[in-house]
């Protein structure tokens, strides 16, 4: 189901009709969250996105994730793991879409990527390497198209480290390796803009002096890249411009020096490499709460205000990012830098579907999954509360049936419980107040 007109459709948790019309102002914070939110909270907030995707995703996987179970027969089961200071819930045997515009698929990957380039930075610098942050951008403006400038900054990276300069680059200043991040932001005034967060990585200590030298020699490749991507007779003739170009033509994808347009950062303490974790957990890992500098916001947040006001305007904007997205890496690393240094090299479609480990504790039936999944944060947060006894007593005190997992547990009764003899699903079940 999409959106028709200029008006979304009632969303099942707010937003659409009886919401204000929104015309103006698309980058205020219209969907403020805390930034000391609990984690708890913070996975509320994913789950109710996701469930906004449920009803007007263009891709049928998102619209399964989190929803639908393996076998589509029965439900899923609830499984904790850790103890009394620090359990985690969650549920096993639901589909998950791995796509990056999912706000819990991508939050999952993210929270793994910058694991892994916390421990690729410790044993850079435990070589007694260096680290450095170079951010590639583009002037860019409402005309364009998403995917077009995503390609265009794709190819414009390509064309920075490939080739001869850039094998000679490899040796000349010892880089042992990168990994880059696609961050997407969006503002009313100049539309979507992509642009490339690369950590790049050294065998010996590098002054800013020697970095911003690297950072010159790549821009200059960015530079050219980014100018024949967005010249049609230029991609024809195989030119870097064509000299009848229009200064529109030209402009494109124009690439900015100044203003923040190439920006270099040593990485030699935590601040910076903090920062950068920071990015991939919100800007890739589906955060609703991170803002965008100034006017701008993340895809998430766009989908947030969607949520909450149910602007088509907002979804139409969303929906370009879902597309223009779908089957793309935010993340990439250079070849052979996780095997440099010891990492396990795992796509983003593992990372969804590895278990999460922990015990299986309740089998829930299909008709309970379907009664509590639009708001199934709330049994996780029961169950991590006050462990599956809380689960339990959660589900009897609205009338839902469950079984204990297999292999069974000798768990208490809820209180209030009956249970039929020879089954472990619970019935009916009483005042537990």
């Amino acid at each position: 189901m999409r959106p028709q007109g200029r008006r979304a459709p009632a969303l099942a948790g707010g937003g659409g009709a009886g919401a204000p019309e929104r015309s103006e102002g698309l980058g205020k914070n219209v969907a403020n969250s805390s930034p000391r939110q609990t984690p708890a909270e913070r996975r509320a907030d994913r789950y109710r996105l996701r469930r906004v995707l449920w009803e007007v995703s263009g891709l049928p996987g998102q619209r399964k994730c989190g929803r639908v179970s393996y076998t589509g027969a029965g439900g899923p089961t609830l499984r904790i793991t850790g103890g009394d200071h620090g359990r985690v819930a969650g549920y096993a045997g639901l589909s998950s879409c791995g796509v990056m515009s999912c706000p819990c698929c991508a939050s999952k990957v993210g929270a793994r990527r910058a694991e892994e380039i916390e421990t690729v930075v410790e044993r850079v610098h435990a070589e007694g390497g260096s680290a450095a942050l170079i951010t590639l951008t583009a002037r860019h403006h409402s005309g364009l198209k998403l995917k077009d400038t995503v390609d265009a900054v794709t190819y414009a990276w390509g064309r920075v480290t490939s080739g001869g300069a850039y094998a000679k680059e490899v040796e000349r200043y010892g880089i042992t390796g990168w990994v880059c991040v696609l961050e997407t932001t969006h503002s009313e005034a100049a539309g979507y803009h992509p642009h490339r967060h690369a950590l790049v990585l050294f065998d010996s200590p590098m002054s800013q002096e020697i970095l911003e030298n690297l950072a010159g020699e790549w821009f200059e490749r960015w530079r050219r890249g980014l100018l024949r991507r967005g010249c049609p007779e230029a991609q024809a003739n195989g030119t870097t411009t064509h000299r009848r170009c229009s200064d529109l033509c030209r402009s494109a994808y124009e690439p900015i020096a100044d203003k923040g347009g190439l920006d270099v950062r040593r990485v030699d303490g935590p601040g910076v490499l903090g920062a950068y974790l920071s990015k991939i957990q919100h800007e890739m890992a589906g955060s609703a709460h991170k803002r965008g500098r100034g006017e701008s916001r993340t895809p998430f947040q766009i989908l947030a205000d969607f949520a909450r006001w149910g602007n088509a305007d907002d979804w139409d904007l969303f929906a370009e990012y879902e597309t223009a997205m779908h089957r793309r890496r935010t993340m990439t690393w250079a070849e052979g830098t996780r095997e440099r240094y010891g990492v396990e090299v795992v796509t983003d479609e593992e990372i969804v579907e590895e278990d999460m480990g922990g015990e299986d504790t309740l089998a829930l039936p299909i008709e309970t999954w379907k009664a509590i999944r639009n708001r199934s944060e709330d049994l996780l947060a029961a169950a991590e509360r006050d462990g599956v006894t809380g689960a339990t007593v959660y589900l009897s005190e609205r009338g839902l049936s469950w079984s204990w997992a297999e292999p069974s547990k000798p768990f208490p009764r809820p209180p209030g419980a009956r249970v039929a003899p020879g089954s472990r699903a619970v019935l009916v079940t009483g005042d537990t107040r």
